[in-house]
């Protein structure tokens, strides 16, 4: 029987055993697969952060923990899992499922965007506006490495530095945007920050620029006592002394 099949909720998701998790994100893929081969829209990114979506949905505990996807071109397997897997061919059509997220499509959909650059900047606000709530909830920021080179990311993240906010930034490092990246910045992105660590942690995906406090490395991986699904996940990571940020994130080779 279909695992895909029987999730309309994260809350299903989290019923999943962990060893089914691989099963579920093949079956995600072939999913995006088939529809986006009879509908158009974005492949090689939505099948490049499958893992990580399963990963976040499992840990996360959302709709109250908030995940911005920056561009959200991104988004099919976070909106397989929410919810819209049944509607799902109506893709990209009128009156269907938009191809981006859609904050009245969807309570799972925390901010409507289309270009890249702009998402850094949205989580920034939301855990501003958390925090001044007195709430507790986390709040997740997912970049591809093309939207580091975006002068409104850089900005955000310098932002995030000074303000010592309790957010992630997940960085899923595929060295690809639209197509292959290019450019000064992004080479120095790959050559400084790619250097592959293998980290023997149980946790999620561990993609992140993580604003710490005391500017040391965080360890707060964001997730419930208990659960894991990152074995032996391969990782990278470095510090930004004087910033307030703490980076480390997943390869394109992370499994769950």
């Amino acid at each position: 029987m279909s695992i895909l099949k029987t999730i309309d909720s994260p809350a299903d998701l989290k019923r999943v055993p962990v060893g089914q998790l691989p099963v579920l994100a093949e079956e995600i893929r072939e999913q995006i697969v088939s529809v986006t081969s009879a509908v158009g829209g974005h492949v090689a990114s939505n099948l490049g952060v499958v893992e990580l979506t399963v990963g976040l949905h499992y840990l996360l505990d959302t709709p109250k923990d908030k995940i911005v996807w920056d561009t959200s071109n991104q988004a099919y397997a976070h909106k397989l899992l929410t919810g819209r897997r049944e509607h799902f061919r109506t893709l990209r059509q009128y009156g269907g499922l938009s191809g981006f997220c859609k904050r009245e499509e969807s309570i799972y959909d925390t901010f409507n965007a289309g270009h890249a650059g702009t998402g850094v900047s949205a989580a920034i606000g939301m855990a501003v506006a958390r925090d001044l709530a007195e709430q507790h909830h986390k709040v997740v920021c997912v970049v591809g490495d093309g939207a580091m080179t975006s002068g409104m990311t850089l900005e955000a993240m310098q932002h995030v530095g000074s303000l010592q906010k309790d957010l992630l930034v997940i960085l899923n490092d595929n060295q690809m945007s639209i197509s292959r990246n290019v450019g000064s910045l992004s080479a120095y992105l790959n050559r400084t920050f790619t250097g592959r660590v293998r980290h023997p942690y149980s946790g999620g995906s561990q993609a992140s620029a993580q604003s710490d406090p005391a500017g040391r490395r965080s360890t707060d991986k964001a997730r419930p006592p208990g659960r894991g699904i990152g074995q032996g996940a391969r990782s990278s990571g470095s510090s930004l002394r004087g910033t307030g940020l703490s980076l480390c994130w997943a390869d394109r080779r992370t499994q769950l």
